[in-house]
């Protein structure tokens, strides 16, 4: 009889073992790169005509780059900033990408300020990282933990993404 009861329990926890992997699995599609025909609530020539005032002319001669500034703030948080980059399409999710940012190597030392990722990463605030629709969540994890172009707290443009 005891033997049956554990037997009961092991099953029961390989069970609920297998259920709790299978539903935080993260789909390999999550981590390709979204591309500019992805579809996200914004994208990111839409803030540069609402924030930045472009023209056409401008959006156009913009197109001509494959890449943009991404430019968090001082203020911003870990989860701001995978929010921001789901949101204007340049990840297709927030949880691939968060757990890309947790795997990747950190190659760099943060500045002042730097936002902790995982065990020994950290995201510059004060700074600006060349993003792209065609970056896979991989490759936007190495960006935001070893790419950094640091311009510290006294340089700030106030805009999330310059062209």
């Amino acid at each position: 009889m005891k033997r049956i009861l554990v037997l009961l329990f092991l099953v029961g926890i390989i069970t609920v073992g297998v259920a709790y992997f299978k539903s935080n699995k993260i789909p390999a599609d999550d981590f390709k790169a979204p591309g500019k025909s992805w579809n996200s609530p914004k994208k990111v020539e839409d803030y540069f005509v609402e924030k930045l005032r472009f023209t056409q002319s401008d959006l156009e001669r913009q197109k001509q780059s494959e890449t943009v500034d991404f430019r968090p703030g001082k203020g911003s948080t870990l989860e701001a900033i995978v929010s921001n980059l789901q949101y204007y399409g340049f990840i297709r999710s927030e949880k691939a990408l968060m757990y890309a940012l947790e795997n990747t190597k950190d190659t760099t030392q943060g500045n002042p300020g730097a936002l902790s990722v995982g065990r020994n990463g950290s995201i510059d605030t004060v700074a600006s990282y060349r993003v792209s629709e065609n970056m896979t969540t991989w490759e936007m994890a190495d960006t935001l933990l070893n790419k950094s172009h640091y311009f510290g707290p006294n340089d700030e443009y106030n805009y999330m993404f310059m062209p």
